[in-house]
């Protein structure tokens, strides 16, 4: 899957994690309530950094923590459909990384909701913001086939 960022640049998705539609998730309206979204990328991006830096995120030393999210909502998601998230980081700077995420209707690829965010490196031992380690970098660049490094 391929999106564009907020100055014009294609980028594609490689990671995708399907998530199975509870019925808790649904709203009287019969379809995925719009705050269960926050959950399902949440749990995406949770899956993506396993993923990527080979382990667990640790909430105990250092982590990620979210700064800012927007969610556009394109088609409401019904408790039949089958789908994923798709999850990428677009962009890396001293102590902030940007992600974009799609939920993808398995069936027709149609995007049903796409979000952006702002992850900030975090040391929950010493309770500040601190420089993504270079590893996580390193991991991210060597996963992702295009990343934008805001201060090289």
């Amino acid at each position: 899957m391929q999106v564009k960022d907020n100055i014009g640049n294609t980028h594609v998705y490689l990671h995708f994690t399907p998530v199975q539609i509870r019925f808790n998730d649904i709203d009287i309206m019969g379809h995925v309530n719009n705050s269960v979204f926050q959950h399902y990328f949440d749990y995406a991006r949770l899956q993506y950094f396993k993923h990527v830096f080979g382990v667990p995120l640790n909430w105990e030393g250092k982590t990620l923590i979210l700064a800012s999210i927007t969610v556009d909502y394109h088609m409401p998601v019904h408790m039949d459909n089958l789908i994923e998230i798709a999850s990428g980081t677009f962009m890396i700077g001293n102590k902030s990384l940007h992600m974009c995420q799609e939920v993808h209707d398995m069936d027709s690829r149609s995007i049903m909701a796409s979000s952006s965010c702002v992850l900030v490196a975090f040391d929950s031992s010493k309770n500040c913001a601190v420089p993504i380690p270079g590893e996580w970098k390193d991991r991210i660049l060597s996963f992702e086939k295009k990343v934008s490094l805001k201060y090289g």
